[in-house]
């Protein structure tokens, strides 16, 4: 996980670096100037590496929240048919594999159910294994 205090003490850090820049008196020489300089540069960099984790983290989270949404209950519109939720097309129609019902009654969340190749093809449920005899839609 990204340490922000980190990331904030290295911003901290390159701060004081530009106000040691900018209180540079004459009598430095260019070794000096140079290897301040350089410390800048080395910490806007770890500065700029950290915020880039950041993002690559943020971006994952959101994508975790996304599939969360996606599979909640409350933000799918279905429509029942034969005792069954299935994805909604325009025109209201059900359409797709069936949502597994064990799994909405029990922890809120939809998964499609997944065919099988045991006899009877039963659609199972990838998240609980339930088996139900349903037959999807087109």
């Amino acid at each position: 996980m990204v340490d922000f205090v980190t990331a904030l003490a290295t911003a901290g850090q390159a701060l004081k670096l530009v106000n040691d820049l900018r209180g540079i008196q004459k009598t430095f020489d260019e070794a000096e100037w140079k290897l301040k300089v350089a410390e800048l540069n080395g910490a806007i960099a770890d500065l700029k590496n950290t915020l880039v984790d950041a993002k690559q983290e943020l971006a994952a989270k959101d994508e975790d929240l996304k599939l969360l949404g996606d599979n909640f209950l409350v933000l799918k519109e279905t429509v029942e048919e034969r005792g069954f939720r299935f994805d909604k097309k325009p025109d209201g129609t059900p359409t797709g594999h069936a949502y597994c019902p064990v799994c909405i009654q029990k922890d809120g969340y939809m998964f499609h159910l997944t065919s099988t190749w045991e006899q009877g093809r039963p659609e199972q449920c990838p998240n609980c294994k339930a088996k139900f005899q349903i037959t999807s839609f087109s």
